[in-house]
């Protein structure tokens, strides 16, 4: 039967197709060598055209009985000199199986011819040839690339001082002919883009209009940031606000550490122009402002931070806050400022309308 070139080689199916580029070969015993055996490959070719590249051979398991072998000029014959149980092996051995009882047989060179040595000493004078050739050919056209570009230049050049005359002839005939009028050079620079006016704020122009700045609306809508609910027989603080107190005496934290920060900045700057000098330390200081509405006394902001002096600015700042807050609240208020370090704290103020 014809050798189907689209078979797949199938060991576990009985299956045993292959196809060689190189020739193939068995292997046939050494008659000469009684002590030992020693096998002799041979290579096997088409019996009408000896064609011994491009054979296929196929086995079928419970089909065929002998190995048949075809050529690509479609010659189809029985080959019986391959043993099937070596041809069997073989094609387990290409399918990916290790059998070390048939190892012997790809020993003795049975099966497809290797592929030629590769010549590494000719590979590599052959690479070093073709990198020789490149760098060669590289190197003439950057030179090329500079002589043309000399070249160029110095063309241009003479080209520029044998048509001086001419444009100096041209552009007197040109003023004779606008009536002694010299040709205006026309710059190569771009022209300066124009600058964009700057947009005025939205307070230039309510000032040139004449239009008042919208008041600002309470920031507590719960109390109108008075700091307490009053209503008939009910006077209640704000769940939802401290207060104007709190919020006065939060703006004056806000100052005293703007002013703690320039002072720390100029007593370093002070520091580092008289490194010899040394400053005593200020003492610590604890102290505290309370502002009293009637019966309801209420802490609103320790002055006294760990690690930093309570100084005169401090307490004159907190001082100024507490008394603005507590005019500003109802019924009878007043202010006082508890403190330690007479340096620092040295009275207590009441203000009671």
């Amino acid at each position: 039967m014809p050798i189907s070139p689209w078979r797949a080689l199938s060991p576990d199916n009985g299956d045993h197709y292959l196809f060689f580029e190189r020739p193939f070969r068995y292997v046939v015993e050494d008659p000469e060598h009684t002590w030992r055996r020693v096998w002799i490959p041979t290579v096997i070719a088409c019996p009408v055209c000896e064609a011994d590249s491009g054979l296929r051979l196929a086995f079928k398991t419970g089909v065929d009985v002998v190995v048949e072998a075809a050529c690509l000029a479609g010659h189809i014959w029985v080959e019986p000199r391959v043993d099937v149980s070596q041809w069997m092996a073989y094609c387990r051995f290409r399918a990916g199986r290790q059998e070390p009882d048939w190892l012997w047989l790809i020993e003795a060179g049975f099966g497809e011819e290797p592929p030629p040595p590769i010549d590494y000493v000719e590979e590599v004078r052959q690479g070093a040839a073709e990198a020789a050739k490149y760098g060669k050919r590289k190197a003439k056209a950057k030179l090329r690339r500079k002589v043309r570009k000399v070249k160029k230049k110095v063309g241009k050049r003479v080209r520029n001082e044998a048509m001086r005359p001419v444009a100096a002839v041209l552009r007197t005939a040109w003023a004779v002919q606008a009536g002694g009028v010299e040709p205006v050079k026309s710059s190569r620079r771009r022209p300066a883009e124009p600058k964009l006016p700057k947009t005025p704020p939205v307070s230039a122009y309510r000032k040139a209009y004449g239009v008042p700045a919208p008041e600002k609306g309470p920031k507590c809508l719960v109390c109108g940031d008075s700091g307490r609910i009053t209503a008939p027989g009910i006077s209640i603080p704000c769940p939802e606000c401290a207060g104007p107190a709190a919020a006065a005496l939060a703006a004056a934290e806000r100052r005293v550490e703007r002013v703690r920060q320039a002072q720390e900045e100029r007593r370093s700057a002070s520091s580092g122009r008289g490194a010899g000098r040394s400053r005593p330390a200020a003492a610590p200081a604890t102290g505290s402002v309370t502002a009293v509405h009637g019966d309801n006394e209420q802490a609103i902001v320790n002055r006294a931070t760990p690690g930093r002096p309570l100084t005169g600015e401090d307490t004159k700042v907190a001082r100024e806050a507490a008394e603005r807050a507590v005019q500003e609240t109802s019924g009878n208020p007043g202010v006082r400022v508890h403190g330690r370090n007479n340096s620092v704290i040295t009275s207590v103020t009441s203000d009671t309308p």
